[in-house]
């Protein structure tokens, strides 16, 4: 018994030692807020990896891929992953993401290309001369139309434009939304509505011209994308820059209108101004040889005609153009006046409405590629559209179609448009417009 009493005290006491020489426990330390941090905008992130995606509907498979850049390599195309196309078919299409583009557009080598000797009141755009030699003086502006349905009850300053161009814009997987345009106006003055987004597309229009840019909107890749580029400082989005617009009434979409005269005016102002030496094209009334055409169709996919509308250009012999029609209807234009407050609601004045026409349709076939950023609700991301190199075009003027290939080395070069000699063609004089279609992409003929 005594035993057992002094074996307990025993481990009484080894247990109070152990406990008195155990080290004190570190006390768990109180966490500190870290200060809130502003995110930086996601334009301005270091962009993603450069990603492979598959098409859904592959653009088709084409014998008439523009040839390699010209050796002017300050234009060459950055590189790129390798594009995914597995053997039988069914491949992908590389995604450009925001710093290749940046540096792609960046880099406005000056044009090699030979002058075209004109009298100086000849419109180098159109061949004609300019009824106000002075507006030759200043610089072009690019305006940036849209095509929604509900647009083209109100298009406005189209036959004033010395140039247009449409593309396809807003793909998912490579399947196109829509079409917009860009307006070049340089020998005429005039109105010009309804005003939308710009896209990647204009950044590669606009050093042909050395000319300023105006639009209405757009998405943070594409405003910041512009805002990286030499030009920056002739860009005018009306939703920033207020007073280079009105407000006409109506869904705000389609009520942003502008003129040339006050575009060149406000740009002058902020010392912007100045005239441009421009190449322009070539020009004879002389009718070249080509096949007879009385008119074409884009009725056909990759071309999103069922939301741009199936788009026909019928020749018209009586005056000489092609005239526009869209779902079988005449593709109307307005002109007219725009009167009351800049930056405020404007009154659209009496003017005229007439049907597009032009004297030369060119299609141009060039390749279309996916960008990472998205340009609405829906998730459509902007496409990037390759305009310099050269590739297969179709030049339609007189009733004839004639087959061509085109040719721009730099971002300031113009198109130059050759024959199978590698003659350089001639433009019909009078407006121009461009269809620049996909690869491969021809419109139906008849």
């Amino acid at each position: 018994m005594r035993c057992r009493v002094i074996c307990l005290i025993s481990l009484i006491s080894l247990t109070l030692f152990l406990i008195a020489c155990s080290p004190e426990p570190t006390p768990t330390p109180t966490p500190t807020r870290r200060p809130t941090r502003t995110p930086i905008p996601a334009a301005t992130l270091k962009p993603k990896p450069t990603q492979i995606i598959p098409t859904a509907t592959p653009l088709p498979t084409n014998t008439l891929e523009p040839s390699p850049t010209t050796t002017n390599t300050a234009q060459a195309a950055p590189t790129k992953a390798a594009q995914n196309n597995p053997a039988g078919g069914g491949g992908g299409l590389t995604v450009w993401t925001m710093a290749p583009l940046v540096n792609y557009f960046s880099k406005i080598a000056a044009s090699n290309q030979e002058p075209i000797a004109r009298a100086a009141n000849v419109n180098p755009l159109t061949g004609l001369e300019a009824s106000d030699p002075a507006r030759l003086q200043r610089r072009p502006v690019l305006a940036r139309i849209g095509n929604d349905p509900s647009a083209r009850a109100i298009h406005a300053g189209f036959n004033q434009a010395d140039l247009v161009f449409e593309e396809m814009i807003d793909q998912q997987r490579m399947v196109f939304a829509v079409t917009r345009f860009t307006l070049v106006f340089y020998g005429q003055a005039g109105a010009f509505r309804p005003l939308r987004s710009a896209r990647a597309v204009n950044a590669s229009l606009m050093p042909m011209f050395d000319g300023v840019l105006i639009s209405s909107g757009g998405s943070v890749g594409t405003r910041f994308l512009i805002s990286q580029l030499p030009w920056k400082a002739r860009n005018l989005d009306g939703d920033l820059q207020g007073s280079t617009i009105c407000l006409a009434p109506g869904d705000y979409r389609l009520r942003v209108a502008s003129s040339v005269q006050h575009v060149q005016d406000y740009i002058a102002s902020k010392g912007q101004g100045g005239s441009v030496s421009l190449r322009g094209f070539p020009f004879s009334n002389d009718v070249p040889g080509g096949a007879p055409v009385n008119g074409i169709a884009f009725d056909h996919r990759p071309w999103p005609f069922r939301a741009a509308g199936v788009i026909e250009w019928r020749y018209d012999g009586a005056s000489g153009k092609f005239l526009r029609f869209v779902n079988g209807a005449p593709h109307n234009t307005q002109q007219y006046v725009l009167n009351g407050a800049w930056g405020r609601n404007c009154v659209i004045g009496e003017g005229q409405t007439e049907q597009i026409a032009a004297s030369n349709v060119i299609v141009l076939n060039a390749k279309y590629e996916p960008t990472d950023f998205v340009e609405d609700t829906l998730n459509s991301y902007s496409a990037f559209v390759e305009l310099t190199g050269s590739g297969t075009a179709q030049i339609y003027r007189d009733g004839v179609k004639i087959d061509a290939r085109w040719e721009r080395p730099t971002l300031t070069a113009f198109f130059k448009f050759t024959d199978a000699s590698g003659s350089e063609l001639a433009l019909k004089p009078g407006n121009t417009w461009f269809e620049i279609a996909p690869l491969g992409y021809t419109p139906t003929v008849k």
